[in-house]
C-alpha cells in the first residue's frame, strides 16, 4: 500500500469518504509515523463529555509534539455501543468513551457499580470503585483493552410524561429500556416495570410519537439528548448510577510510541477525572434548570424506600454468574458497608 494511502486510511472524520473507509480496517500508522486514533463515542457535540475529549485531544497532540493524535466520532455516528465494541474487534474502529453498556460488553463486572438501589450515596460508588479498579482494569487488558480513566454520567432517574407518584403508578409507564442491556432488563423485571427495548438513537422519536412515555437518564444527559423537552416529572427513583470509560484496544494502543504511552496515560486520566468534578457538578445544575421549565420532582413515598433497596439488592443477587461471580459480589459488598461503618475496619 502507498505510503499516501496509508495516510488516508487514517484520517477517520465525519466526512462520507472517512466513514466508508471504517468498512475496512481503520490502520494506525506505524511507529516512525504519526499515529491517529479513532474513539468513537454517544456523547453528542458541545456536552462536557465532548469538550473534555477535545481538550485531552488538543495536549496529548501538543505534548507529543503531533506524534500522536485522536480523532473523536461523536453523536453515535458509528452506532450503538455494541457496535462500537465489535468494530474495535475488527480493528475497524481504535476505541470508545463508554457508557457502563458498552463496557459490559467488554468486561461485564463493571455493571457492579450501576446496581440501583444498592448504593446510598455517591460516595459510596466512589469507595467501592476504588477498591476494584485494579481487578477491573486487569479485566479489560485480559479482554484486549487498554482503560485510561472512568467517564461517568450520574444518577439515572426515570423521567415522564405523566406524574408517577409511587412504585405502582411508574409500573403504568411505558419506559425506555436500553436494548441489549442485561442489567436494565433485570431491573425492569424485578421492580415490575414495562420497558419498551430501543437503540438510544431510537428514543427521541419514540417519545415524540408517544411509542414510549418515559425514559431514564441522569438530569444533564437528558438535556444533552434533548430529551428534555418531551418529559414533565423527574421521579426520584434511579435504576441506578451511570458509570462509564475511555478504553482503546492493545493492538491500537501497541502502535503508540512505547516511550508516550505514560504520558498519553496520565493526561487522559487528569481530564477525565476532571470531567467527573464537572458532571457531578452539572446534574445538580440540570435539575434546577429543568426545575425552572416547568419539570415537576416527585420523591420516592418514605414508606417505599425499604421495598425499592429489598428489590435492588434482589437484583444484584440474580446478576450473580451473568455478570460477576458471587465472591465479587461479596468483595464488594463489604467494601460498600466499610463506607457505611464510617471506614475501613480493622481486620
Amino acid at each position: 500500500m502507498k505510503k499516501g494511502t496509508r495516510r488516508a486510511l487514517g484520517v477517520l472524520g465525519a466526512s462520507a469518504a472517512a466513514l466508508a473507509a471504517l468498512t475496512v480496517r481503520a490502520p494506525v500508522a506505524a511507529q516512525d509515523e504519526a499515529t491517529v486514533l479513532s474513539i468513537a463515542t454517544q456523547a453528542p457535540e458541545g456536552t462536557i463529555w465532548m469538550t473534555a475529549l477535545e481538550k485531552l485531544g488538543e495536549e496529548v497532540k501538543e505534548v507529543t509534539k503531533g506524534r500522536v493524535s485522536f480523532q473523536f466520532l461523536k453523536g453515535g455516528v458509528q452506532g450503538d455501543e455494541k457496535a462500537v465494541v465489535d468494530k474495535m474487534k475488527l480493528g475497524l474502529l481504535h476505541g470508545g468513551l463508554f457508557t457502563g453498556i458498552g463496557l459490559g460488553h467488554i468486561h461485564p463486572e463493571v455493571r457492579v457499580l450501576e446496581l440501583p438501589f444498592f448504593y446510598d450515596s455517591i460516595e459510596e460508588i466512589y469507595s467501592v470503585k476504588a477498591k476494584i479498579e485494579p481487578d477491573l482494569v486487569k479485566g479489560f487488558d485480559e479482554k484486549g483493552c487498554v482503560f485510561l480513566g472512568w467517564s461517568e454520567v450520574g444518577w439515572a432517574n426515570i423521567w415522564s410524561k405523566e406524574e408517577s407518584r409511587n412504585l405502582e403508578e411508574l409500573r403504568k409507564r411505558k419506559i425506555w429500556l436500553w436494548e441489549g442491556d442485561p442489567l436494565a432488563e433485570q431491573t425492569f423485571k424485578s421492580f415490575g416495570l414495562s420497558g419498551v427495548p430501543l437503540a438510544l438513537p431510537d428514543v427521541l422519536q419514540s417519545l415524540q410519537t408517544g411509542m414510549i412515555d418515559s425514559v431514564y437518564n441522569s438530569p444533564y444527559g437528558l438535556i444533552g439528548l434533548q430529551w428534555h423537552n418531551k418529559v414533565k416529572y423527574m421521579s426520584r427513583m434511579t435504576v441506578g448510577h451511570g458509570t462509564g470509560a475511555l478504553v482503546i484496544s492493545k493492538t491500537a494502543w501497541a502502535q503508540v510510541p512505547k516511550k508516550l504511552r505514560d504520558k498519553i496515560a496520565k493526561i487522559a486520566r487528569e481530564h477525565l477525572d476532571k470531567l467527573n468534578v464537572e458532571v457531578k457538578e452539572k446534574n445538580e445544575e440540570s435539575v434546577k434548570q429543568l426545575e425552572s421549565q416547568g419539570i415537576k420532582v416527585i420523591p420516592i413515598p418514605e414508606g417505599e424506600i425499604k421495598m425499592y433497596k429489598d428489590l435492588g439488592a434482589q437484583v444484584a443477587e440474580q446478576m450473580v454468574g451473568k455478570l460477576y461471580s458471587k465472591e465479587f459480589l461479596e468483595r464488594v459488598k463489604k467494601a460498600r458497608d466499610e463506607v457505611r461503618a464510617g471506614g475501613p475496619k480493622k481486620e
